[in-house]
């Protein structure tokens, strides 16, 4: 009987040693689980992360358009900001587009009755650069919008051109208006590269904060003011060198 006792103490000590390893393997199984799900939940989401900042094809030409033009958009790493940019070909040279640029300028700056831009000065311009100051109207109930402006013509190469714009209220002596909401960051550029004698690849960037707006409503109007700006260069380059 002592031995019958014995014996059932020893199984039943073995069956707990059992039990016990069988808990901790599910326990340590479990927990792997949890890892590695941890794991690949940080990877995806690293990977979101880094796609963000890549460039990614937002809108491109239809068949409707008589050149084609594709658009891309991104965030900027370490900012709140969102780059976007429109590619197209121009028939004309890389010189040839940023004379157009400058005259479009120049035209605003003239065209005084213009009521989208009540005010466009040139306040400075050299060889390579304007210093320019806008008001815009907005509609009703926004204030109007106040801007300075500075933009910097250069070469990269030999025959290509390269115009980049920034946010100049450091330069500027406008004092802040209670009456004009101020546009305090206004970045962009474009790239003109020589394709052939007759063919530029021009390349339009611009970069913002778009203040929590959704990119449903970001997306069409980036989209227009990029199209736009292509648009206007095709035309006033038509038939020029």
């Amino acid at each position: 009987m002592k031995n019958l006792g014995k014996s059932l103490k020893i199984k039943y000590a073995s069956a707990t040693k059992i039990a016990k390893f069988i808990c901790f393997a599910l326990v340590l199984t479990v927990l792997n689980s949890c890892s590695t799900h941890q794991t690949n939940r940080l990877k995806h989401k690293d990977y979101k992360k880094w796609k963000s900042f890549q460039w990614t094809e937002t809108k491109s030409n239809s068949n409707k358009d008589i050149a084609p033009w594709t658009i891309y958009s991104r965030k900027i790493k370490g900012t709140d900001f969102l780059e976007y940019k429109i590619e197209g070909e121009i028939s004309t040279s890389p010189e040839t587009c940023v004379v157009a640029f400058k005259q479009d300028i120049y035209h605003l700056v003239d065209k005084k009755d213009n009521k989208k831009y009540p005010t466009y000065e040139l306040v400075h311009e050299s060889e390579n650069s304007m210093l320019t100051y806008v008001i815009h109207n907005e509609p009703f109930p926004f204030k109007n919008t106040e801007m300075s402006v500075r933009y910097l013509f250069s070469n990269d190469k030999e025959d290509d051109a390269k115009i980049t714009w920034h946010e100049a209220w450091d330069e500027s002596l406008v004092e802040a208006s209670k009456k004009l909401n101020r546009v305090e960051t206004f970045r962009g550029s474009w790239e003109f590269l020589k394709e052939s004698n007759n063919k530029t690849k021009a390349v339009n960037t611009v970069q913002f904060d778009p203040k929590n707006m959704p990119k449903w409503l970001v997306n069409p109007m980036v989209t227009k003011f990029l199209r736009k700006g292509l648009e206007n260069l095709r035309v006033s380059t038509i038939n020029k060198p």
